[in-house]
């Protein structure tokens, strides 16, 4: 009877703490994904080009003026967020600007997923597919978004030599990790 008991109070405090304790996710180990999209930014785009009365001054005055970019589908950038455009190397903001296609949800790309960063109200269009830039498993159209050891993300499909974080990771459901690396492959 005093076993009984001991087995039922022991119960009582397990179901107690696995209610009050979060679900834990396996990401949550992993470190913080440094914010390479574009979409930080905050670009404003308008269409028909780039009229000239809008961008004969310089968006931005850093130490090399940032003026209107013409970019894909005969739009123009025409608005940037200037702290972080000017912190920014000026190849990537050209890049960006040329090729950023924004979204708000999966709906706005006509192909892949809206990748957005934790907290921001939109990101971009990313293809989902092999090596494609990431922030979580549901971003990758097959397996799961891994975290690299340069702060990046992309969508690994854990097939053999394939990158991994976890066991989990991995159709074999073996991910080969030297000691103390966060990146390793999928046997």
């Amino acid at each position: 009877m005093k076993r009984a008991m001991s087995l039922w109070c022991a119960a009582l405090v397990l179901a107690a703490c696995s209610a009050s304790d979060p679900p834990r996710n396996d990401d949550d180990a992993l470190p913080k994904a440094a914010d390479d999209s574009c979409a930080r930014f905050d670009f404003g785009f308008t269409a028909g080009g780039c009229p000239e009365a809008l961008c004969q001054q310089a968006l931005c005055s850093c130490p090399a003026p940032i003026s209107c970019i013409s970019g894909m589908n005969d739009r123009c950038m025409s608005a940037v967020d200037c702290d972080v455009a000017c912190a920014a190397d000026p190849e990537t903001l050209f890049i960006c600007s040329v090729s950023i296609d924004p979204c708000h949800v999966d709906a706005d790309c006509q192909e892949g997923r809206c990748v957005t960063e934790p907290g921001a109200g939109s990101g971009e269009c990313e293809s989902g597919e092999r090596a494609a830039r990431c922030r979580e498993d549901r971003d990758c159209a097959t397996g799961n978004c891994i975290a690299g050891d340069t702060q990046s993300r992309a969508c690994s499909p854990g097939e053999a030599s394939d990158l991994c974080n976890r066991d989990s990771d991995c159709i074999s459901g073996h991910c080969s990790l030297a000691a103390a690396a966060l990146t390793g492959e999928c046997d």
